[in-house]
């Protein structure tokens, strides 16, 4: 009798035990501070990068001359300046019912500020230099408060009309 009581006496002191550290456990995990979050951490604030679409036009016929003469987007040359650019491939668009149908697509600079230029050369057919200006605009986005925008286009040497589809600049170049 005497050593149930005794442990009747350990259980019910050591009963007590878990529940005591268990609550201790729980008040302590709920009370600990937590850092102030960053509401930018984790989130890509790009946009989409700039592309360039340039149709050329003979003047006489009015046809795409790179349709026409199936040119070969090996044989095109984009050259950037500043010349720490990466240099370009181009490629041409020969998809029928796309709004850049018979355009040579490339994308260009814009992810700094600053004046930029692309010479286009191609063999048989002629030259053509695109520049543009790259502006740095503030925006309401904490996480990024600037972007560029591509702005004054031109082609120097060729009349041209542009047009912008979506992250895309549409040159009509006449030759």
């Amino acid at each position: 009798m005497k050593k149930r009581r005794l442990a009747y006496f350990l259980t019910k002191k050591f009963y007590y035990l878990p529940l005591i550290l268990l609550g201790v456990v729980s008040f302590g995990s709920g009370c600990q501070k937590s850092k102030q979050s960053n509401p930018c951490e984790g989130v890509l604030s790009e946009g989409m990068p700039t592309q360039v679409g340039l149709v050329f036009v003979d003047g006489q016929t009015g046809e795409n001359i790179l349709l026409a003469k199936n040119i070969d987007t090996a044989t095109i040359t984009i050259t950037p300046e500043p010349a720490d650019l990466p240099s370009e491939q181009g490629v041409i668009i020969k998809q029928s019912g796309s709004p850049m149908h018979g355009s040579l697509m490339f994308h260009i600079a814009d992810t700094k500020k600053g004046a930029f230029k692309y010479r286009i050369n191609i063999p048989t057919v002629g030259s053509a230099t695109l520049s543009y200006i790259n502006e740095e605009v503030r925006s309401d986005n904490e996480c990024n408060p600037y972007y560029i925008r591509v702005t004054d286009p031109v082609i120097e040497d060729h009349e041209f009309t542009v047009s912008r589809i979506n992250s895309r600049l549409v040159f009509k170049i006449t030759l």
